[in-house]
């Protein structure tokens, strides 16, 4: 499970709801949480502000025992998405 679906559950907000508050689609937001999209930098702020967190808590903290098959990436907007 992806941290923007565990923070979505934690707050206890539908896909849709989140979708919605951050201006995206609900199909992109499924994307995102199961790690088939980047996220532009701008999209980490607002999926944040629609999640309730910061920023920060949508980036992993990459340690000896995370699994880099399991992150969602983030890029910059010059990057675009693949």
């Amino acid at each position: 499970m992806s941290l923007v679906q565990t923070i979505r559950e934690k707050a206890k907000l539908s896909a849709v709801d989140v979708a919605t508050r951050a201006k995206i689609s609900p199909s992109k937001l499924s994307k995102i949480e199961h790690g088939k999209l980047k996220l532009k930098v701008d999209e980490v702020a607002r999926l944040a502000r629609a999640l309730g967190c910061q920023p920060s808590e949508l980036i992993p903290v990459l340690d000896d025992e995370t699994d880099p098959a399991a992150l969602t990436p983030v890029v910059t907007a010059e990057e675009g998405t693949p």
